[in-house]
C-alpha cells in the first residue's frame, strides 16, 4: 500500500511540476524577449538557460529543440560562437528527430552563419544551401533572402572563394525576396550587405547610400537595438571612409577595444550562469534519482507482495489438488465397494436363478427316480419322457446362464435373437403362428446378468403362454427409442387380472423379478381376448 502511495506522490508531483514549468516558460519567454530587445544578451542568455532547464524536466521533444535553438541564438549574440556552433548542433538533432519543420531550414542557416563566422568556408555554405534548398519549398521569403545575403557576404570577403559576380547575384536574389516578404527586417539586412558591396567594389558614394537607407529604415521601424548599432556603425564607417580613411580606422580600433570589455564583462556573466545551471542541473538530476530510486522500490516491493501472493496460490492449489485427489480416491474406494456389492448381488441372484430352476428340476428328478422299479411299463415310459423334458429344461436353463456371463456385455438384439431361437423351440410341434417385430433404432449394451434376468422375466411370459394360453397366435414385439419395450401378446383363452391378481403366484414372481431390475411390468388380459404383458426398461 506504501509503495501505491509513493507511485501516486511521483506522478502528483510531475503533473504539478509540468503545469508550473507550462506557466514559467511563457513568463520566462516574455522576460528574454524584452532583454533581447533592450541588448541585454547576457541577461537573455541566462533565461534562455532557465527555460532549457525547464524544457528538459517536460521531456518534451520539441520545446528541449525550441530551446536549444534560441539559446544558440543568444550565445551567437554574446559572441560565444564556439558554443554556440555545439548548441546549434544540438538543436539540429532535436529538430531532426522531432520533425519540427519550421526550423529545419533555420537551423541550417544559423549553423552556416557559425561557420561563416568562424571562418570554416566550406562548411559554411553547406548548411547555407541547405537551409536554401529546404525554404525554396516554402513561401519565408525573409528567411530565404537573409541567407541569400549572407551567401553574398562570404563570396564577396572571405579569401579563397572571393567572387564579386556570385556576390552581386545573390544580393539581387536576397533583395527581391525580401521585398516579397515586405518585412523591413530583412530589407535593411540586405540595404547593410549592398553597403558592404559596394564598399569592397570602391563605389564609396553607393555605398553610403545604402547604409543611409538602412539607417533610416531601422529607425523609422524602431527596429531592434542590436539593429540600430549595427546600422549606425555601418553609416559611421561609410561617411569616415567618404571623409577620411584614417577617421575610419580609429572608428574601428574603438569598435575593437569596446567589444573587448563587453566580451569580458558578457563571459563573467555567463560563466556565472553557467556555475548557476549546472548546479542546478547537477540537483535536479539528483532529485530525479531519488524519485526514481523510490519508484523502483516500490516497484521492488510490488513484486515481493505479488511473489509472496503467487507462492500463496501456488500452495492453496497443491491443497486443492491434493483434497481433489482424496475426495477422487475415496470415490473410487467406495466405487469399488457397490461394484462388490452389486457383485455379491448378481452372485445371489444367479445362485437363486440356478437353485428355482436347476435345482428344482435336479430335485424333481433325483425324487421321480426313486421306486422306478415298482412302476408299470407303461408308466414307466410317460415318468421316463417327463424325467427326459425335465433334465432338457435343466440343460437349457444352464446353457442360457453360461450364454450370458460368457460375455461381457449383451445388446438388446442379442436378447431378442435369443428370444426367438428359444420361442421357436419350445412351440416346434404346436400350431402357433410366431410373429416377430424389431424397432431397434439404437441399440445399448447391457450387463450380462442384467440381460438375463431380463431374458428369464420374458421367457416365463413365454413359458406361461405354451402352458395355459391354448393360443393360435404369439407376437414378440422389441422397441427401442428412449426406453426398452419388450411386448408378448397372445390370442389365448386370457383370464380375469382382478380375479387373478391376489392369488396368481405366477403374476407375484413376474413383477417381483420385473422390480430388481427396475422395470415397469404392465398386464392387459380378459377371458377368451388373449393376453398382452408390456416390459418398460
Amino acid at each position: 500500500m506504501q509503495g501505491a502511495k509513493n507511485i501516486i506522490l511521483s506522478i502528483a508531483l510531475l503533473v504539478s511540476s509540468f503545469c508550473s514549468a507550462q506557466k514559467s516558460i511563457i513568463q520566462l519567454e516574455k522576460e528574454a524577449a524584452q532583454q533581447f530587445e533592450i541588448g541585454k544578451y547576457a541577461d537573455a542568455l541566462n533565461t534562455r538557460l532557465e527555460i532549457l532547464k525547464i524544457a528538459e524536466k517536460s521531456k518534451n521533444c520539441k520545446k528541449i529543440a525550441f530551446a536549444y535553438w534560441q539559446l544558440g541564438r543568444m550565445q551567437y549574440f554574446t559572441k560565444d560562437i564556439s558554443n554556440a556552433l555545439k548548441t546549434n548542433f544540438t538543436a539540429k538533432r532535436y529538430i531532426d528527430s522531432c520533425n519540427v519543420d519550421t526550423l529545419k531550414g533555420i537551423i541550417n542557416n544559423n549553423i552556416g552563419a557559425m561557420f561563416h563566422t568562424l571562418g570554416n568556408i566550406d562548411s559554411a555554405l553547406v548548411y547555407y544551401n541547405n537551409a536554401i534548398s529546404i525554404l525554396s519549398k516554402t513561401n519565408r521569403y525573409n528567411d530565404i533572402s537573409r541567407i541569400h545575403a549572407l551567401v553574398a557576404k562570404l563570396y564577396l570577403n572571405k579569401e579563397g572563394v572571393k567572387n564579386i559576380a556570385y556576390s552581386k547575384t545573390h544580393y539581387d536574389l536576397a533583395l527581391k525576396n525580401a521585398e516579397k516578404s515586405n518585412d523591413y527586417s530583412s530589407i535593411f539586412f540586405v540595404q547593410l550587405g549592398l553597403a558592404d558591396y559596394y564598399n569592397v567594389t570602391h563605389n564609396i558614394p553607393k555605398a553610403t547610400e545604402y547604409a543611409q537607407k538602412a539607417y533610416d529604415l531601422v529607425n523609422l521601424k524602431n527596429g531592434k537595438i542590436e539593429e540600430k548599432i549595427y546600422a549606425t556603425r555601418v553609416l559611421a564607417q561609410e561617411l569616415a571612409l567618404a571623409e577620411n580613411p584614417k577617421i575610419k580606422d580609429l572608428y574601428d580600433q574603438f569598435l575593437i577595444l569596446r567589444d573587448s570589455v563587453f566580451k569580458i564583462e558578457t563571459s563573467t556573466k555567463i560563466a556565472d550562469y553557467k556555475v548557476l545551471y549546472e548546479t542546478e542541473k547537477k540537483e535536479t538530476q539528483n532529485k530525479l534519482l531519488q524519485q526514481e530510486n523510490s519508484i523502483i522500490q516500490s516497484k521492488i516491493d510490488a513484486r515481493n507482495k505479488t511473489i509472496i501472493g503467487l507462492l500463496i496460490c501456488v500452495a492453496l492449489i497443491v491443497i486443492l489438488i491434493a483434497w481433489r485427489l482424496n475426495v477422487i480416491k475415496l470415490k473410487k474406494k467406495l466405487a469399488e465397494i457397490e461394484n462388490e456389492k452389486k457383485l455379491q448381488h448378481d452372485r445371489e441372484r444367479i445362485s437363486r436363478d440356478l437353485h428355482d430352476n436347476v435345482g428344482g428340476q435336479l430335485s424333481y428328478v433325483m425324487f421321480s427316480l426313486e421306486g422306478n422299479e415298482e412302476l408299470t411299463q407303461e408308466k414307466r415310459i410317460n415318468k421316463n419322457h417327463q424325467l427326459a423334458n425335465a433334465l432338457r429344461d435343466v440343460t437349457g436353463n444352464l446353457r442360457e446362464t453360461i450364454w450370458a456371463l460368457n460375455k461381457q456385455e449383451l445388446t438388446l438384439q442379442d436378447i431378442a435373437d435369443k428370444l426367438k431361437l428359444y420361442t421357436r423351440n419350445i412351440f416346434a410341434y404346436q400350431e402357433v403362428k410366431l410373429k416377430f417385430e424389431e424397432n431397434i433404432t439404437n441399440d445399448i449394451s447391457l450387463n450380462p446378468v442384467y440381460a438375463l434376468n431380463l431374458f428369464r422375466i420374458c421367457q416365463e411370459i413365454i413359458n406361461n403362454v405354451f402352458k395355459h394360453a391354448n393360443a393360435t397366435e404369439l407376437t414378440i414385439t422389441f422397441k427401442k427409442n428412449e426406453n426398452i419395450t419388450i411386448a408378448i401378446s397372445d390370442n389365448g383363452c386370457g383370464f380375469n387380472i382382478d380375479s387373478t391378481k391376489e392369488n396368481s403366484f405366477g403374476l407375484t414372481s413376474l413383477k417381483s423379478r420385473a422390480e430388481e431390475i427396475n422395470a415397469i411390468i404392465n398386464i392387459e388380459s380378459a377371458i377368451n381376448k388373449g393376453t398382452i404383458i408390456t416390459l418398460v426398461v
